[in-house]
């Protein structure tokens, strides 16, 4: 896939995601390298190590979602990393931004926005934001794959997960996914995630 090729598939991955974010060309070169190292699966899976651009990244380009239980987010580890496995095995390979990769005098812009230390403008000036973007994609377009390491894996947990049983609150009556038997609360009545006040 040339320049303008992998453009316009980000382009499409910009519009999935609503937001022009920096990390979405990262992301879908991530994609692809995992996809080429793995080669043909027939059940793909895939696991994300962050929150950010890269879960909507995976989404879009494998059919891997949150809704359909085949992207799994282990958010709280943070790091900018992707799996993509066969969900037959668990063989995967995994792909990862290597900070070591990134000359903080060369790019200096995608180094600060991998350890959060972008200018404080970025955070509250849409401009700003907007200007930071285009700096670090254009110096991911120079370097490219080379900020990249991959490795082979095998994931522990790979068998999608079994539907929970429901059952009716005993306080609102609506109905909730239960994994303790003894369970006659939802987690919001129970105010294990009560999330939201009502408004009167």
């Amino acid at each position: 896939m040339d320049d303008k090729e992998f453009l316009e598939l980000v382009e499409q991955v910009y519009k999935f995601h609503t937001k022009r974010a920096p990390g979405i060309p990262i992301g879908v070169a991530m994609v692809q390298l995992a996809m080429e190292k793995l080669g043909e699966v027939k059940q793909l899976g895939a696991i994300t190590e962050t929150q950010v651009c890269l879960s909507d990244t995976i989404q879009f380009l494998t059919g891997c979602t949150i809704g359909n239980k085949y992207l799994v987010m282990h958010e709280k580890i943070g790091r900018y990393a992707l799996t993509l496995y066969d969900r037959a095995d668990g063989r995967g390979v995994r792909v990862f931004v290597d900070l070591n990769k990134i000359d903080p005098q060369k790019m200096p812009e995608m180094h600060k926005f991998f350890l959060r230390q972008r200018s404080h403008e970025v955070q509250h000036d849409k401009d700003a934001r907007r200007a930071s973007a285009k700096i670090i994609v254009d110096e991911f377009m120079t370097a490219g794959r080379k900020i990249f390491r991959w490795q082979r894996v095998r994931v522990k947990n790979y068998q999608k997960d079994d539907v929970l049983p429901a059952k009716i609150c005993r306080e609102c009556g609506e109905s909730y996914l239960y994994s303790e038997e003894n369970s006659q609360r939802c987690p919001v009545c129970s105010k294990e995630l009560d999330y939201y006040l009502t408004e009167q």
